[in-house]
């Protein structure tokens, strides 16, 4: 029985493990999007967007906190800013994507990079976060840990696995040249 549910987590991990890292990759597309977007458009195109997004709500509820935060956001949104956002989410989206392709292709080299990466990503937004006190920063912050959490659990599993198929490998050779058999 224990053996059942060992196997049923290690497949569970392995789907969170990918669902996980396809969700990073879509993040990522679209931050360059937005990053290009942001950068052609300025200020005018974003504060618009918001407005039209906040309009509805504002005018059923005053006091609606999702739309008052978004239009209070886009009243911060600076110049300097404006030009670290488009830096920043465009950076970000190729290194989500990179990584994640690695990931996903299983080369064992991108698992320490990509914890490396995101784990410098998550410090920057943790220190951003206490400037902005922004929700979906802390929403994207936790996302990031529990992703850095699975590849590292990822990653063991694979080194252990490795290091299994590689004994495997050692004991046949020297049973081939001893000749000696099981």
């Amino acid at each position: 029985m224990k053996f059942k549910i060992k196997i049923l987590n290690k497949k569970l991990i392995d789907k969170i493990f990918e669902i996980g890292i396809l969700i990073k990759s879509f993040f990522g597309f679209f931050e360059i999007l937005a990053g290009i977007i942001l950068a052609v458009s300025h200020r005018l195109v974003i504060n618009n967007l918001i407005i039209a997004l906040a309009q509805q709500e504002i005018l059923e509820d005053p006091n609606d906190f999702i739309a008052n935060y978004l239009i209070k956001t886009a009243n911060y949104f600076a110049s300097g800013s404006h030009i670290f956002a488009v830096v920043y989410l465009i950076f970000h989206g190729l290194v989500n994507i990179s990584l994640a392709i690695a990931l996903l292709k299983d080369k064992i080299w991108a698992f320490p990079w990509a914890t490396a990466g995101f784990g410098f990503f998550i410090i920057y937004q943790v220190f951003r976060y206490f400037h902005t006190y922004s929700l979906l920063l802390l929403f994207l912050t936790v996302f990031d840990i529990l992703i850095v959490l699975i590849i590292f659990l990822e990653y063991n599993k694979k080194k252990l696995t490795r290091l299994n198929n590689l004994t495997k490998k050692e004991t046949t050779s020297l049973r081939n040249l001893t000749g000696l058999k099981k």
